[in-house]
């Protein structure tokens, strides 16, 4: 496979066919026009009312997961993924789609971290690599990589299927920090940070390197198709966005934050054109002024996380956040709408509910929007 062509030569190619794939219904979702229309309104805080995404599975006894067993087997991996989309109920704002998933922080994988998947577990991970600084990785981007080379084949099949009928979401391709993390381990690369931290700053600009020739390669695989793209957390956009993580950050200050993972983000948010940060946990909520603040962070995502299951203990950040000017997408239990719908402007936000019990309960939750 070539070297991919950078963002920039190719942007202008990819928002003309996002914009096409945008004004018409989908199979799966026939009125995927008008959905589309509000997402892209969400961007700009311009949404005439807030967005809800529900997704349920119907009551269908049929294989659910990930596949990680059937990741070098795309025609059997597609099978299984395309009869779960049909039996998922997309209700709301939600666009139906097949991600092609390498688990968390797939961009490591890319990059040679030797990769560990669970089928049972339903996760993967990566062992770290780098042991020492002075024997570091180039971080070069290999387009022969086994395994990038497994997920461009499954969007490629993916993509050919999906066009005209859901849309393809990619793996999670993370931020540069996150990276480093899973390839060096988060206790070291705290160390690494007070000891080396210039090293650490230089590698994360490598990644950003290596992420956009992988982010360019996929999308030119999945629009080249014809086919919709969008990040896994749903939201469509008729222009490229990242979805950079950087769950490494609760373990820093909001100083070490904007000292070391800060420029990495802001390059990445600067070459895709549109961002979403995700920041996962009260941990992570430290550094909402920080993201706040920054222009190349387009919006924000909230997950509450493990053991604080309420957004509703977040209010007050995330209304700083939407007076900032920042669309947020927030996770919420699902009894925890209807308020976060009072307290909340509904102008850039987007509900994603957690704990639906049925298609007509998710049809419920999407009726308050309207």
């Amino acid at each position: 496979m070539p070297t991919p062509l950078r963002i920039a030569e190719r942007r202008t190619s990819w928002q003309k066919t996002l914009q096409e794939i945008g004004t018409q219904p989908l199979a799966f979702k026939p009125d995927f026009p008008e959905v589309a229309a509000r997402w892209e309104a969400w961007w700009a805080c311009r949404n005439d009312r807030p967005l809800l995404a529900a997704a349920c599975r119907k009551e269908a006894k049929i294989r659910w997961g990930k596949a990680f067993d059937l990741v070098e087997k795309p025609r059997e991996w597609l099978a299984v993924r395309r009869t779960q989309v049909e039996n998922i109920h997309w209700a709301g704002d939600a666009i139906p789609n097949v991600r092609v998933d390498l688990g968390p922080v797939s961009t490591a994988a890319y990059l040679g971290a030797p990769l560990m998947l669970s089928e049972e577990e339903q996760t993967t991970w990566q062992t770290p690599s780098i042991e020492d600084w002075r024997q570091a990785p180039s971080f070069a981007f290999d387009p022969s990589n086994r395994w990038f080379r497994a997920v461009v084949e499954l969007m490629r099949v993916t993509a050919e299927d999906a066009r005209g009928r859901y849309a393809v979401c990619l793996p999670d391709l993370t931020g540069a920090m996150d990276v480093l993390s899973n390839m060096r381990g988060p206790d070291r690369l705290c160390m690494d940070l007070l000891e080396n931290g210039p090293k650490v700053v230089a590698s994360a600009a490598k990644v950003v390197e290596a992420w956009e020739s992988i982010f360019t390669a996929f999308h030119d695989v999945v629009l080249g198709a014809g086919a919709g793209i969008f990040q896994w957390l749903g939201c469509w956009s008729f222009a490229p966005y990242t979805l950079p993580t950087c769950d490494f950050n609760f373990m820093i200050s909001p100083a070490q934050f904007a000292e070391f993972c800060l420029p990495s983000l802001r390059e990445q948010a600067r070459r895709a054109g549109r961002c979403v940060f995700h920041m996962d946990g009260p941990g992570a909520s430290r550094h909402a002024a920080a993201l706040a603040a920054e222009p190349l962070i387009t919006a924000i995502q909230y997950t509450p996380g493990a053991g604080t299951p309420s957004a509703l203990a977040k209010l007050e950040m995330l209304r700083t956040l939407q007076q900032a000017g920042k669309p947020i997408v927030v996770f919420v239990p699902a009894e925890e709408v209807p308020e976060l719908l009072k307290k909340l402007d509904p102008k850039g936000l987007c509900l994603l509910p957690e704990g639906i019990r049925s298609p007509a309960h998710a049809d419920e939750l999407a009726a308050m929007c309207r």
